[in-house]
């Protein structure tokens, strides 16, 4: 209760608008701070931005008409997406989860028994949490780390929980060496597995690292990082045991599951005319288990999504243990070793398809192809399309994707529509 409200009063003011008394917001005993890590509904949320820019549903003319201003720019990948006087409730969420990571994180190092096990660990769960949000911000307002505009860009964070602490403005370079030597750190001091799946542990921080590696094109640690989580992870759910008839055929917190989070609550995804895109529906052959068990067919509007891992209507974004496969395959195979690679994307394909042939004797090119049109099959509306359109951007300049609204196409092609401007709203407060 007390870490609810604490997220109540925030929610109601507006943290960086409003700076709060800080008497009445710091908590003062490890059992406090366990209470707001343990706020899962809160801290487990992830943006719903990314969703709306990625390119693997879409939607009718007339559906998106309804859509709210900011989410009509964000699905056309507009330059200017939120309008002056306009508060990003994603942008504000990230940042009051960084404050709370902060809080805790403030609180535990000056605790008497700060080098408990218990204390360790709530410090590795705050390191996790604030790296994803970290994380989550550069996919959206920074450029790749491989990009010629790292040091151009910078964004406001604020690493302390003192609200009047000047914002730094840091670049993709200076993020990045912050978020791995966290994770580091949290991988060190967390436990092996969690209680929870809503509470780190040092698989979580691995797989984050896996994420993140990936994302730096730095294959050699992706793989390192895949490979442990594999490893200690609890095995891959078999598909051919799953009812594709139920209406959400998976279960919560099932043993894929190594760290639940959810989008943001928005109707946008549950719309019958948010559609899967109709070609990455005809990619999935006949005998591919998740064609059923993932997607529901519409009369009128395609293939309409059903297979969160959240068991129930909203998506999950969190990180599994199926992703992991992925990034080893990619990996594996983008360093030259297809043979690795392309035994972990078996290892995934049988648990994923009846009838399974095992791929084999590829190219390194065809082996990459098949690798990254099982990762648009595996990870469909899991919110990880935005990082891998940003990605491949930067592995493939000429990338380039498009939609339709009212007759006119709309394309995403340069770098720059990778890279969102702040919310005009929250950079002017930066600067009071």
């Amino acid at each position: 209760m007390w870490g609810l409200g604490l997220i109540t009063l925030f929610s109601c003011n507006g943290f960086l608008e409003e700076k709060p008394r800080k008497s009445l917001l710091v908590p003062e005993k490890a059992e406090e701070v366990r209470a707001i890590l343990d706020n899962y509904n809160y801290l487990t949320l992830s943006p719903l931005l990314g969703f709306m820019l990625s390119d693997e549903w879409e939607t009718t003319s007339q559906d998106w008409e309804s859509f709210d201003p900011w989410q009509q720019n964000s699905y056309l990948w507009n330059e200017t997406i939120f309008d002056p006087q306009e508060r990003s409730s994603d942008y504000q969420t990230l940042h009051g989860q960084m404050f709370y990571a902060n809080t805790c994180l403030d609180l535990l190092g000056n605790l008497e028994e700060s080098k408990s096990v218990q204390i360790s660990q709530m410090k590795g769960e705050a390191l996790v949490i604030r790296s994803k949000v970290l994380f989550d911000l550069a996919l959206l307002f920074l450029p790749g780390p491989n990009s010629s505009l790292t040091d151009q860009i910078k964004i406001p964070v604020n690493l302390t929980s003192d609200v009047n602490t000047p914002l730094q403005m840091i670049g993709v370079s200076e993020l990045f060496v912050l978020i791995k030597r966290d994770l580091e750190m949290a991988f060190s001091i967390l436990p092996e597995e969690s209680d929870f799946k809503t509470r780190p542990d040092k698989r979580v921080a691995m797989g984050l690292l896996a994420r993140i590696y990936l994302y730096e094109q730095n294959w050699e640690k992706a793989l390192e990082a895949a490979n442990y989580v594999i490893q200690y992870g609890d095995g891959l759910l078999n598909y051919l045991d799953l009812d594709p008839t139920k209406s959400y055929p998976f279960s919560v917190f099932n043993q894929e599951t190594l760290f639940f989070q959810q989008m943001q609550t928005s109707i946008i995804p549950l719309r019958p005319t948010t559609s899967l895109k109709e070609e990455l529906y005809e990619s999935y052959l006949e005998n591919d288990l998740r064609k059923a068990l993932f997607f529901k067919m519409s009369p009128t509007q395609g293939a309409l999504f059903k297979g969160s891992y959240t068991g129930g209507f909203r998506l999950f974004s969190g990180i599994g243990l199926s992703e992991m496969y992925l990034i080893a395959a990619e990996a594996g195979i983008r360093m030259g070793r297809q043979e690795e690679g392309l035994q972990r994307l078996n290892e995934l394909g049988e648990n994923r398809y009846s009838d399974f042939n095992p791929w084999q004797n590829l190219s390194q090119q065809e082996a990459i192809g098949l690798v990254m049109k099982e990762r648009n099959r595996e990870l469909v509306f899991r919110c990880l399309r935005w990082m891998d359109m940003k990605r491949t951007k930067y592995l493939d300049p000429s990338f380039t994707t498009e939609r339709e609204i009212n007759g006119e196409i709309y394309t995403l092609k340069n770098e720059e529509q990778f890279i969102l401007k702040l919310p005009p709203y929250e950079k002017e407060l930066v600067n009071r």
